[in-house]
């Protein structure tokens, strides 16, 4: 069932509050929830949330009935257990394919010049979140495998579900999580209407985004001006050019989550997962935020889920999941061995506890005339 927007006076108690779209006041939903009783719905309306968006699908079969407790919390914050990486595997698959059809939408909308459907963006921006919240490493294995014959399209989902994850790690109240993936995906919007969107300077193109975007009045404000500072530098250099003082937080996180996906894209990508940090290392502190790229290099890994290694055996082997506390030793599947050339029984191993093997390098298939597909 899709997400609805719903005004304040009309949310009834027993909703499950996905994210608050438009407010007069300054509250902060940190964690998506039911609103269980009348007294909740109040207190949301008291504080100044006048446009929420919930799920349908999650309405409590019987509200709680009202109490007046004031210590009683708006939003009761939905249980979030961790989820093994094969269990989220087919809810993650479907979402990338429900994004890859929402924003195909919203792109061919941004091309025409049409209004965008933006219940269907924050749809997608909550099912993200809400992904990458029950195990982060099988979004960032996907979008290294996907296969998409439009750039523009998988770029946007790859800048969002990376700003997801980066986001979470920086443990970002969930509105501004949400927002964040917003503006991931409609920072390129602006590049619809070209034939080769990518080869398009961001900063050519930004004012076209931002003028789509004034078509909707109920978009958070600090979406747009993440999307209208994402290609400005610290150094002053960039687009606009502006103090690094005036450059937002959340600006600072896209300009670091576009780069990197640039460069590491199987579309446009030129180099492998490390090498794109060092690159992203040496524009910092000049104009990417050194205290965030180290972080968002802390969050996806330095051998992120979907990359291909070669171990000290010869063996090669994709990337499963990250290890936090031994960042060098991932979990691994092993499926070839460069040195003898010949396919190997697949097997799972978890580096951290198989002491005889460590990570050389990541490698690229083709130079092996291997394709990833046969091993996933």
């Amino acid at each position: 069932m899709a997400f609805k927007q719903v005004p304040i006076s009309e949310l009834s108690p027993g909703s499950f509050v996905v994210q608050v779209l438009q407010q007069s006041g300054d509250i902060a939903v940190k964690h998506a929830g039911w609103v269980r009783t009348a007294s909740a719905v109040a207190l949301l309306q008291k504080k100044g949330v006048q446009v929420v968006l919930i799920d349908p699908s999650k309405q409590l079969a019987a509200a709680i009935s009202p109490i007046t407790d004031n210590t009683e919390p708006a939003i009761a914050e939905a249980p979030a257990d961790p989820i093994l990486f094969a269990d989220e595997m087919p809810r993650a698959e479907r979402l990338i394919q429900q994004s890859q059809q929402v924003q195909s939408h919203v792109l061919d909308a941004a091309k025409h010049g049409k209004m965008i459907d933006l219940s269907l963006v924050h749809e997608v921006s909550a099912g993200i979140s809400d992904s990458i919240a029950r195990n982060q490493d099988v979004l960032l294995f996907l979008i290294r495998m996907a296969e998409q014959s439009d750039a523009l399209l998988q770029h946007s989902i790859n800048c969002a579900i990376y700003i997801a994850a980066f986001a979470r790690h920086l443990n970002l109240p969930i509105d501004k999580v949400q927002a964040l993936i917003t503006a991931a995906l409609l920072h390129d919007i602006g590049k619809a209407s070209y034939a080769e969107p990518l080869q398009q300077a961001d900063h050519l193109t930004i004012s076209k985004t931002l003028k789509l975007l004034q078509k909707h009045p109920h978009l958070a404000g600090v979406v747009s001006l993440w999307i209208g500072q994402h290609c400005a530098h610290l150094d002053g250099s960039g687009h606009p050019k502006m103090s690094s003082l005036h450059i937002d937080h959340g600006s600072r996180m896209l300009a670091i989550v576009n780069n990197y996906e640039k460069l590491t894209s199987p579309q446009q990508g030129k180099f492998g997962p490390l090498t794109a940090s060092r690159q992203l290392l040496q524009q910092s502190p000049q104009q990417l935020d050194s205290t965030l790229l180290q972080q968002f290099i802390k969050c996806i890994g330095i051998y992120p889920p979907g990359s291909v290694v070669k171990l000290s055996s010869g063996k090669l082997a994709l990337v499963l999941e990250n290890n936090v506390k031994k960042p060098l030793l991932p979990k691994v599947k092993l499926f070839y061995h460069s040195v003898h050339q010949h396919h190997i029984p697949v097997k799972v191993v978890d580096l951290a506890k198989q002491q005889d093997e460590t990570i050389e390098a990541c490698i690229d298939l083709k130079h092996y005339n291997l394709d990833i597909k046969n091993y996933l």
